[in-house]
């Protein structure tokens, strides 16, 4: 048993208070900022678009042009043409449902506005 010096009776670390619930994940979110992304690829093959989300943008392409999907497969290659960062699923889901309505117009205003967030200077 671990003796405490006379000021300190009894362990402090005990009496810590471990917040739960919400304001756990709140703090972990904060802590630990992962985004998450909704992304457009472009068919290489019929320039049609296909709308989603992710946390890992580069690995979901891959997975795009290595037939791991089976929406896209028959449309490969795939290039990564907009990303928009959020700060929750609940938000890139939201995000992913409307843009999944937009026309094609539409998709190209979006992947040129500055809502974009890849970086242009690279291809």
């Amino acid at each position: 048993m671990i003796r405490m010096p006379p000021c300190h009776p009894q362990p402090c670390w005990g009496r810590v208070r471990v917040p739960s619930g919400p304001l756990l994940s709140r703090l972990i979110q904060v802590a630990f900022f992962m985004p998450f992304y909704v992304y457009i690829i472009q068919s290489q093959k019929d320039f049609s678009y296909y709308k989603g989300f992710t946390q890992d943008p580069g690995l979901r392409l891959e997975r795009h042009n290595s037939d791991e999907s089976a929406y896209t497969r028959h449309k490969m290659p795939w290039k990564l043409v907009y990303l928009e960062i959020l700060h929750s699923k609940k938000d890139a889901l939201i995000r992913e449902k409307v843009l999944k309505k937009y026309s094609h117009e539409q998709m190209e205003q979006l992947i040129n506005s500055s809502l974009n967030a890849m970086d242009r200077s690279v291809g």
